[in-house]
């Protein structure tokens, strides 16, 4: 089979769709399918398949959803994508983000191919879809089938586009993380934490790191790592509290080995966010690393996260229950150890193999034209459907 990939954030750029998207290449790659990642520049860097990836425009940050997003502009986009959907004749085309400018939406204005798109968004108010609903129907409408990585992404979107949205998690490389050597000049006797993500204020970190006094307090040989750059990455030292310097140490963007190395030497993985969070692929990291996980109680990471088995959920900006949670962790190692065991076992089903036999089987119904079989969690949902507190009708 033939893939053209079309995506809005891929390498150099960080983040958990360029997670996605390389390793659903890499599955598919394995496979023996011929796979195309159509993306925009990014600036420096590559990818590590650059010799498979088509890059038009050029992307800048706008801030979006509490976070910033890369948004790809340039005038000959659509143009652009009908020379190489002529010329690399797809067999189907899969969108992340279908309905993210402009890239996507020039892609759309060109497809004439079985078309799949994935939702990767999720959050309580859509001022764009809102706006741009009647410009936007036509665009989805030209998506063959539909796909949410989670139910809170699932839920985002059918709130303005009726359809059925089959529900297809991320993924992780488990045998990577779970396999991963330990950072030892960090393995000195510190209970260590570790906080992964962009410094950005949806994130959350400086809920973390105004937990940290109190934690420092309560476990004198803790440690906190934090992992990720962006433009704030500067004035996230100033929530750095002044009892604390010292056990904090910020490393700025790592390679992916150093990352699942940083997640194999954590005793516990926070991850604080305030909410616009569609699943996590940062959980499923940790999980596969055998870390302990505290994390917001949203809509989400709830989808991965069972509270009290696999991990600890907490109420989101909260950096008093982060530090509670944290310390029982650290003063309750049977039921650290019960958490991590449970994780481990559960993390299995994200598998990249599995996720990409369920991609795979999305493909195939969009260019059969047929209903097909859809994963366990497939469903048609619309607006009408019950969602959080409105009221609805499935269908």
């Amino acid at each position: 089979m033939k893939i053209g990939i079309v995506t809005p954030a891929f390498y150099p750029y960080p983040g958990g769709v360029t997670e996605h998207v390389y390793h659903t290449y890499l599955e598919l790659e394995r496979l023996g399918h011929d796979v195309k990642v159509i993306t925009t520049s990014f600036g420096p860097g590559s990818s590590p398949c650059e010799h498979d990836v088509i890059r038009i425009g050029r992307a800048f940050s706008v801030p979006a959803n509490g976070s910033i997003c890369p948004v790809a502009i340039d005038l000959r986009m659509s143009n652009q994508f009908r020379t190489v959907f002529r010329e690399e004749n797809f067999d189907v085309v899969h969108l992340h983000e279908p309905l993210m400018p402009a890239l996507c939406l020039a892609a759309l204005s060109q497809i004439d191919m079985p078309a799949v798109g994935t939702f990767h968004a999720s959050n309580d108010r859509s001022l764009g879809y809102r706006l741009f609903r009647p410009l936007l129907d036509r665009y989805i409408q030209k998506l063959t089938r539909r796909i949410a990585v989670s139910s809170a992404a699932r839920d985002t979107a059918c709130r303005h586009f009726d359809g059925r949205y089959e529900i297809v998690p991320n993924g992780v490389n488990v045998e990577r993380f779970s396999s991963a050597e330990p950072i030892e000049e960090l393995r000195d006797g510190s209970f260590n934490l570790l906080f992964v993500g962009r410094m950005e204020p949806r994130k959350g970190a400086k809920h973390l790191l105004r937990a940290m006094p109190r934690i420092c307090e309560a476990i004198p040989g803790c440690r906190l790592v934090v992992v990720g750059g962006g433009p704030l990455a500067a004035h996230y030292g100033n929530y750095v509290p002044e009892s604390c310097r010292g056990r904090i140490v910020f490393t700025g963007h790592v390679s992916n080995e150093l990352l699942a190395r940083h997640y194999a030497t954590a005793d516990v993985f926070c991850s604080p966010a305030t909410g616009g969070e569609s699943f996590g692929i940062v959980l499923l990291e940790a999980m596969a690393s055998n870390s302990a996980i505290v994390a917001s109680n949203i809509t989400g990471y709830r989808d991965v996260i069972e509270e009290g088995r696999t991990g600890i959920l907490v109420p989101p900006s909260s950096p008093d229950a982060i530090a509670s949670a944290i310390i029982r962790l650290a003063r309750e190692p049977e039921l650290k150890a019960r958490m991590v065991r449970a994780a481990r076992a559960e993390v299995e089903r994200y598998a990249w193999d599995r996720v990409t036999r369920d991609i795979l089987r999305v493909y195939k119904a969009a260019i059969g034209g047929t209903s097909g079989d859809h994963p366990a969690d497939a469903g048609r949902v619309n607006r009408k459907e019950k969602i959080g507190e409105k009221e609805t009708v499935a269908n």
